[in-house]
């Protein structure tokens, strides 16, 4: 909603909200050894379980996104948002 707010107002500034995903950072291992008594169990153990999947991105994947879109986004997607992984953002991709 605020990238929407934003492209109508500053059209001159191209603006894309994105989600990253779960992504394998410094707050998911704390969350993962200090969260099992501070966190829901259901909650914990999801966040667990994303780690022994191997379901976590590394921040290369969403940030190689997002620094592209920094510099190349065209007007065409301003105010829009997306997940990290769209499909009209494969351009944007390693």
């Amino acid at each position: 909603m605020f990238g929407e707010t934003l492209a109508k107002e500053e059209p001159e500034v191209t603006t894309v909200s994105i989600r990253p995903g779960v992504v394998d950072t410094e707050m998911q291992s704390a969350i993962r050894t200090k969260g099992v008594g501070n966190m829901v169990p259901d909650q914990h153990a999801k966040f667990v379980n994303y780690h022994t999947s191997k379901e976590l991105l590394h921040p290369d994947e969403p940030g190689h996104v997002i620094a592209s879109l920094s510099v190349k986004a065209p007007n065409s997607i301003n105010g829009r948002f997306f997940s990290w992984n769209d499909e009209e953002l494969k351009e944007h991709r390693k």
